[in-house]
């Protein structure tokens, strides 16, 4: 089963033999029981369903004649203000089960919400947003006010007492520097345990769902974030990259909220052409991977990182995994 969404009309497919005959599904803008909960279909030989909709997000429960029941959210979420925002629900672990869909929300930055936007945001009933950024980046595009959410502030890549005030850079004119840059991000990343911990286990303790957590693409920290989550959830690696790649559909809005960055950060008053920072907008596989050797090269494996580095032990890990897995 799947879902895509064209301007106001989401549609729902499935093969013949996902859903049995006799089946009702069910739509609503909340995995909570309400009153936006709304019968669609009862299905007989049909294998696809078209709504139209301004709702975000919409969650179809399909209920079988045997009395069980499956969810299936949309992946993608296209809001207005934030591009690059995304559930990662729905993905099968290596035994077979299902990731929860509604519980894990990964984005890029959030400066520019809509009202709709936050409106939606209150209807998936985030309980807190996690801010991957550094302090200058905040300071240049700070996170409005959501109600009834918590937004905290946990870097990755960079020291949560760095000083407020914008570090001018230099950024050369050769396009050709930066894929070697991004590799070297990632090896940074992977050294930011201490925030890793700090959000994983306020995640596992606190148990504080649904969860957003963000950076200023959506890409990068938010990338290898969302790599950990999924890897403690027992998501294969070729999910979890093929989930990173749906990033480069958003390449362009990157390169346009890196302009403003530049802008802000470049110690240089020389025109930079914004097209030399490709390689930084692209979701290449190759950057991940570059994380998980790194882990792999000091622990042995990704999950020996997340356990000794990060220390998530098979008690944390098991108390996630019965959160966020069904099936």
């Amino acid at each position: 089963m799947q879902t895509e969404r064209t301007g106001n009309q989401l549609a729902l497919t499935w093969a013949l033999d996902d859903i049995p005959a006799g089946s009702v599904i069910y739509q609503s803008h909340s995995l909570q029981p309400s009153a936006s909960k709304k019968q669609l279909l009862t299905v007989t030989k049909e294998n696809k369903l078209l709504l139209v909709t301004e709702d975000l997000p919409v969650f179809f429960t399909i209920q079988k004649p045997d009395g069980t029941s499956d969810v299936i959210g949309e992946r993608i979420i296209p809001l207005k203000g934030c591009f690059n925002f995304r559930d990662l629900g729905g993905y099968t672990n290596t035994a077979g089960k299902t990731v929860k869909w509604g519980q894990l929300y990964r984005s890029s930055l959030l400066t520019n919400l809509t009202s709709a936007d936050k409106n939606a945001l209150e209807n998936m009933g985030i309980k807190w947003i996690c801010d991957l950024r550094s302090t200058s980046e905040i300071a240049a595009k700070p996170t409005p006010s959501i109600p009834a959410t918590e937004n905290r502030h946990i870097p990755i890549g960079t020291a949560k007492n760095e000083p407020e005030e914008s570090q001018k850079m230099d950024f050369p004119d050769d396009h050709r520097v930066y894929e070697p840059l991004m590799g070297e991000s990632y090896r940074v990343f992977v050294r930011s345990k201490d925030g890793f911990r700090e959000i994983l286990e306020d995640i596992i303790d606190r148990a504080e769902l649904p969860f957003l957590f963000h950076c200023t693409a959506g890409k990068d920290r938010t990338g290898v974030l969302g790599a950990l989550l999924l890897k403690l959830l027992d998501v294969p690696e070729e999910t979890i990259l093929a989930d990173y790649e749906l990033t480069n559909q958003y390449a362009d809005a990157i390169l346009g909220e890196m302009a403003g960055l530049v802008e802000a950060f470049s110690g240089s008053k020389q025109e930079i052409k914004l097209e030399n920072f490709r390689p930084m907008a692209e979701a290449k596989p190759a950057y991940l991977e570059i994380a998980f050797d790194e882990m792999k090269k000091e622990y042995g494996s990704v999950d020996a990182y997340l356990e000794k580095g990060i220390g998530i032990t098979a008690t944390k890990k098991a108390k996630f995994q019965s959160m966020m897995l069904e099936g």
